[in-house]
């Protein structure tokens, strides 16, 4: 599904990305992990074209994701959920998530979002997609309250519902975890797995809890500064001795 090789990034004299070699077959889950610094983000962005590598290649679905402009990564199939959240506050969830469809054939839907005329039936037809996305996320009776307000644990959901607007092939997932409770990362994990299924996308998973990487994940990409230093199954790369060094260290044990 995703194949990147011998990918370099520079800005600069710094290397962020140093030869950076990895593919995510169909349907997997691929955990991206590493310190800060490591270039996890940077090669995120890569994908999503927010930067150019200097060399190397990044083959989508056997298309070349280089040679397309930034807003065609989206309707090629790749969505993304952010580290930060990315949603607008004073929006209901359920235009939140609407919102997830504007990378598709969808040529009325802001005519439909400011209510003008001609809109309506696109409106509902898009309404009634994201409702389905919303029950399936347990999100169904927070749909007309805006955003603002909502538990941190409840917004991570809805971007993760806006993203499956754009019935991706691909999700990038940064950090989902990030902010949730010991309880709440352990659903969201059996989620990941339960929309992946469904849905039938692949993940790329960049995340600093190891107990949700290890658990989820097909296999695992371990990256420092910029190279990649282990690459295999989860179990692997949690008793690799670059792994163990530059990252995990005494909690590798207990995380595979």
């Amino acid at each position: 599904m995703l194949e990147v090789n011998d990918l370099v990034l520079r800005f600069g004299g710094v290397t962020a990305l140093d030869s950076i070699t990895f593919s995510v077959r169909d349907s997997e889950i691929c955990g991206l992990i590493g310190p800060n610094g490591a270039g996890k983000t940077s090669l995120f962005n890569c994908v999503t074209r927010i930067y150019r590598p200097s060399s190397g290649t990044i083959r989508f679905d056997g298309d070349d994701l280089l040679a397309l402009r930034r807003h065609q990564i989206v309707r090629r199939g790749v969505a993304r959920t952010f580290q930060n959240l990315a949603l607008f506050p004073s929006m209901t969830v359920l235009d939140n998530t609407v919102l997830g469809a504007h990378s598709r054939s969808t040529p009325h839907l802001l005519p439909s979002l400011l209510g003008w005329p001609g809109g309506h039936r696109a409106r509902r037809r898009l309404e009634g997609e994201a409702w389905d996305l919303l029950t399936e996320l347990d999100l169904a009776d927070v749909a007309f309250r805006p955003a603002h307000g909502l538990p941190f644990g409840t917004l991570k959901r809805v971007e993760l519902a806006r993203a499956l607007m754009s019935t991706p092939k691909l999700l990038l997932l940064d950090e989902p975890a990030g902010g949730l409770t010991h309880s709440e990362v352990h659903d969201l994990g059996q989620l990941i797995v339960r929309l992946k299924n469904t849905f039938a996308f692949s993940a790329l998973l960049v995340e600093h809890h190891m107990g949700l990487v290890m658990g989820i994940s097909d296999h695992v990409v371990a990256m420092d500064f910029g190279r990649t230093i282990a690459d295999g199954a989860p179990s692997e790369v949690a008793h690799s001795p670059q792994v163990i060094t530059s990252y995990l260290g005494s909690t590798a044990e207990s995380a595979a």
